[in-house]
């Protein structure tokens, strides 16, 4: 033919653009092309030819088109319902034929199906192989469910689609479309029937059983790929072993289900979950899954808490850790530690107080977290017995370097002993002794590492209860310093001023000052005062007479009001007051005049330590005596100059010496 057309001098139209192939209902094929350009008005017909097979033989179909405008045909009677058909077309031009255009083939549909099968797959062709550059990228596959309705099922590039039966027995129908740029659109043929779920369902994936506040047991679950599922079934396990149905969840989106008893208070709770489609058939379920019971021992000695519980079996993508919750006394829960373990030590609880834990599981995926959590175990952690009260009585000054303090504490319950605690300024307190149980209410302690005449020392004790636990903290007891100084110039006047005594239960009613002479306690007190004055003037010179040391000490007595029935008083660390010793020694006397005798006069001497001794001129003892009121008469001794010497401690305890000579007239 194109040697004809050179011979001719002709010129041809050249082939249509075949594009789409759209399946009747009935079976006929409708052929939609893009005409093709005829400048020159040569154009004749178009001649349509089709066949079953690729490789042909080709089949006259028609040429009865003969406008080259008309872009369409409709094959009639054929049969593109159950075999896909081929087709081209070309222009004819006087008497001779153009090349034809692309050979295109019917979509056709396929549907294989299966004993047990849940999916339809779906197969279907390309009109053209390769792809013809103006067709879409995708098929358009559309559903007809239910009858009558036509739905867009899958867009998808593929040559095949698995299609799952969502329902147990309906009639369903499918069609596939491939869009061409020209505006055409090839259709298969239509193909469906009566289909039917014969699979059961698939088991739903348990994602979490967590035990609620009130002690229900909620189960959670992942919707399954089967879109047939109507309702699930959940089961429990009983304690005879007897797997019971609990309950039916209707709708496939439904994914809880809380169970409202409190079992899981006592122990792992057992619930399982099967999904049943519109079949009324059954999934399997895993009976392999249960809620996390946690328990608790306490050890009421060493104040920790021993956590274990059963393993969480059902984490989508693995267990990362398990969560550890606490709560004191009905507070909010926090989180004290983690763990991959199924146990866990909580050191030093709160001692005496409500205490709850629960343990909570978490995924491994952060993406998506997902948690579970076990019951609440909650306890009273009990402590052992221990006294309901211990009192520091007093605390009070020894001497320089001790301090007494006196204890009285309950004796209902035993105690392994007291700690005695000291400080110095009333915060910072260091344990300097352990008092062991005596059976009794009273304890006293005396510490001998104290300077009583530089610092006041508080005083507390600590009981520990049978397990050595420090459990009860007495009051603080806070002893009297005082200072002396003199005042101004005068020799004999002196400032005392002492701190506040501090701890008594009941009032604090007055300080008594006490004068200390020679050892020996003046009485009455020299001063009382009330409770807030801490200050007296003593003038001392009337004591000069009377020995070299003199002190000083405060003393605080409790009024009404101690909770314990008691009265107590607490003694200040003494102070000494120095005055220098003086001697008045007579240069002479009469035993037969006026001055019987010889005398010296002492001022603030001690009188322990005093030696009077006079010697004649060889040296002789005149004249010896220990006491600073006995005089010397002279004796038979004559008339003569005698010496003395007098040896003595003054108030400081610096011993002194005084010489000089007496004359002894007759």
């Amino acid at each position: 033919m194109l040697l004809c057309s050179r011979l001719c001098g002709q010129v041809q139209v050249k082939a249509p653009e075949l594009r789409c192939l759209e399946v009747m209902p009935n079976g006929d094929v409708l052929l939609t092309w893009i005409p093709p350009i005829d400048p020159n008005n040569l154009f004749t017909r178009y001649d349509i030819y089709s066949s079953i097979f690729a490789a042909g033989p080709f089949s006259f179909v028609s040429s009865s088109v003969s406008s080259i405008n008309t872009n369409t045909f409709l094959h009639v009677g054929t049969s593109a319902t159950s075999t896909p058909v081929y087709y081209y077309v070309t222009s004819v031009t006087g008497n001779s034929i153009a090349a034809a255009s692309d050979t295109l083939k019917t979509i056709s549909l396929n549907i294989f199906t299966s004993v047990g099968a849940q999916a339809l797959p779906i197969q279907y062709n390309n009109v053209h192989n390769p792809k013809l550059g103006s067709t879409a990228s995708t098929f358009t596959l559309n559903k007809q469910y239910p009858v009558g309705f036509w739905n867009t099922l899958a867009i998808t590039p593929l040559l095949g689609y698995s299609d799952t039966i969502s329902v147990c027995s309906a009639s369903i129908a499918y069609q596939v479309w491939l869009q061409d740029n020209s505006g055409c659109i090839s259709k298969s043929n239509t193909l469906g029937g009566v289909y039917h779920d014969s699979k059961q369902p698939n088991e739903p994936f348990v994602d979490s059983i967590s035990v609620l506040p009130n002690g229900n047991t909620v189960i959670s679950w992942i919707i399954p790929y089967d879109k047939d599922v109507v309702r699930y079934q959940i089961q429990n396990l009983k304690a005879s072993g007897k797997r019971d149905t609990l309950a039916f969840v209707e709708g496939q989106n439904n994914t809880s289900y809380t169970y409202t008893s409190t079992l899981a208070n006592n122990g792992p709770v057992s619930l399982y979950v099967g999904a049943i489609d519109s079949c009324s058939k059954a999934s399997t379920l895993n009976y392999s899954l249960s809620s996390m019971y946690v328990t608790a021992k306490y050890d009421h000695c060493s104040y920790k808490t021993e956590l274990s519980w059963n393993p969480y079996l059902s984490m989508p993508k693995g267990l990362r850790e398990y969560r550890i919750y606490y709560s004191v006394d009905g507070g909010t829960y926090k989180q004290i530690g983690t763990t991959t373990l199924t146990t866990f030590t909580h050191p030093k609880a709160d001692a005496g107080k409500n205490l709850c834990y629960f343990v909570r599981a978490v995924n491994k995926d952060i993406s998506k977290p997902i948690t579970a959590s076990s019951n609440r175990y909650c306890f009273l952690a009990s402590q052992v017995p221990s006294p309901k009260f211990v009192y520091v009585k007093n605390a009070t000054v020894v001497d320089k370097s001790t301090c007494r303090v006196s204890v009285l504490i309950d004796t209902l319950a035993f105690c392994a002993g007291l700690d005695v605690l000291r400080s110095v300024d009333g915060i910072n307190y260091t344990n300097i002794a352990f008092l062991p149980n005596n059976g009794k209410q009273d304890y006293s302690y005396d510490d001998n590492s104290t300077l009583t005449d530089i610092k006041s020392y508080y005083y507390k004790v600590v009981v520990r209860d049978s397990c050595g636990n420090a459990r009860l903290e007495s009051n603080a007891a806070k002893t009297i310093l005082l200072k002396i100084h003199q005042e101004g110039n005068d020799e004999f006047t002196r400032q005392l001023e002492w701190s506040q005594y501090e701890g008594f239960s009941g009032a604090l009613s007055a300080y008594e000052v006490y004068r200390v002479v020679n050892n020996v306690v003046q009485f009455p007190a020299v001063f009382s005062t009330n409770s807030l004055t801490t200050t007296f003037s003593d003038q001392v010179e009337d004591e000069a007479s009377k020995g070299a040391k003199i002190e000083y000490y405060v003393l605080a007595r409790e009024g009404a009001g101690n909770a314990y029935g008691l009265v107590s008083e607490s003694k200040s660390n003494p102070a000494s007051v120095y005055i220098e010793g003086e001697l008045y020694v007579p240069n002479a006397f009469a035993p037969n005049g006026s001055n019987k005798t010889w005398l010296p006069v002492t001022h603030f001497v001690d009188k322990q330590e005093y030696l009077v001794r006079v010697f004649d001129r060889w040296g002789h003892v005149a004249f010896e005596t220990r006491s600073d009121t006995e005089g010397w008469d002279g004796g038979n001794l004559a008339s003569d100059v005698y010496v003395y010497l007098i040896s003595y401690k003054n108030s400081r305890g610096e011993y002194k010496e005084a010489k000089g000579s007496v004359f002894l007239i007759r």
